[in-house]
């Protein structure tokens, strides 16, 4: 078979059937099968995949869980289930656009060996309409990607991803601490091989109705993404752990900024903090930028901040800064 569609999901029946849709509309020249992943819901989200396997026996294959998984174990035992050459990532509370999406995604990785990831832009939407849409894409828009740039952001969606089938057929027990699956699970392929983009908007990711819950959402992705980064430091090879450490400070220190501008000193404080505890190339930069931080604050700690930062920097910290990206963190060139 040449391509699996892995669909995710947990309680969202109303808008599992949308992803499913998406998913049947493909026109291809080559036959695929349609895996769902459902996490033992607790609303009707089953029901609604089972009426879409009796209409669809041949094209859909759901693998219902009898106790819930979570993230960290649905995905890859999913994964591990999809029997194609390739498989099309889609979470089930997003939907595909456009009917020609999977025969030009495999058609690229049928052309492109070198590439281990093929994957598109995603718009994301938000339900209730309180915002306009907003497209998400990669830095630069280049043709590929290596995994150094992934390291540093995430920038891919999970919904517009293709990945080769045979590269990962096992996952690391560090996997499984993680907080989310998707930029991990993107970072093992990356690994074999480029990442190759198509600049297309083929993808609708679902956003939560802004506001009070959506920017605390935003806010645990952003300490989630500290973790993450310092579990890739943890595992990676000594050639990564000083770049990934760079990107660990600078997350904390986009951290820290965000909660100066959003009024909340004790945060914003803890992440100056863990920023001028991380030891990096960009020390300087970092102390400095922290220090502004506790200062703007007036934080009762800023003496002896200012020591450690004078006593690192005669350490042999080199002043030399790396360019950050859009998000705050170091971009890592390998």
């Amino acid at each position: 078979m040449k391509a699996s569609v892995l669909i995710s999901t947990y309680n969202q029946e109303k808008v599992i059937g949308q992803a499913i849709e998406g998913a049947l509309s493909q026109t291809t020249d080559f036959d695929f099968e349609i895996v769902v992943g459902e996490d033992c819901s607790t609303d009707s989200t089953r029901a609604v995949i089972c009426g879409y396997r009796d209409r669809y026996p041949d094209r859909i294959r759901p693998l219902f869980r009898e106790h819930n998984l979570g993230l960290m174990r649905n995905l890859p035992e999913s994964f591990l289930a999809c029997r194609g050459e390739y498989v099309a990532c889609l979470d089930g509370d997003d939907y595909w656009t456009n009917p020609h999406k999977l025969q030009r995604q495999v058609e690229f990785l049928d052309a492109h060996p070198d590439c281990s990831i093929c994957f598109h832009n995603a718009m994301m939407v938000w339900d209730d309409g309180s915002q306009g849409p907003t497209l998400h894409s990669p830095p630069g828009r280049r043709p590929t990607y290596g995994l150094g740039e992934l390291l540093a952001h995430d920038f891919i969606s999970t919904s517009s991803a293709m990945v080769r089938n045979h590269l990962v057929r096992e996952f690391p027990s560090w996997f499984g601490t993680l907080a989310v699956p998707d930029w991990p699970f993107f970072v093992l392929h990356a690994m074999h091989g480029k990442i190759g983009y198509l600049d297309e908007d083929w993808a609708v990711y679902r956003q939560h109705p802004a506001g009070m819950y959506c920017r605390l959402a935003e806010e645990k992705r952003m300490e989630q993404n500290i973790g993450i980064t310092r579990t890739f430091r943890d595992v990676m090879g000594p050639e990564w752990r000083g770049p990934l450490t760079e990107a660990v400070h600078s997350r904390c220190l986009s951290l820290a900024l965000y909660y100066q501008r959003h009024g909340d000193k004790a945060k914003a404080a803890k992440f100056a903090r863990m920023a001028v505890q991380e030891r990096a190339p960009g020390l300087l930069r970092s102390c400095r930028t922290a220090l502004k931080v506790f200062a703007y604050m007036r934080v009762p700690a800023l003496p002896g901040l200012v020591a450690r930062c004078r006593a690192r920097a005669r350490g042999g910290a080199s002043g030399e800064s790396t360019r950050p990206d859009h998000e705050g963190q170091a971009s890592i060139d390998r």
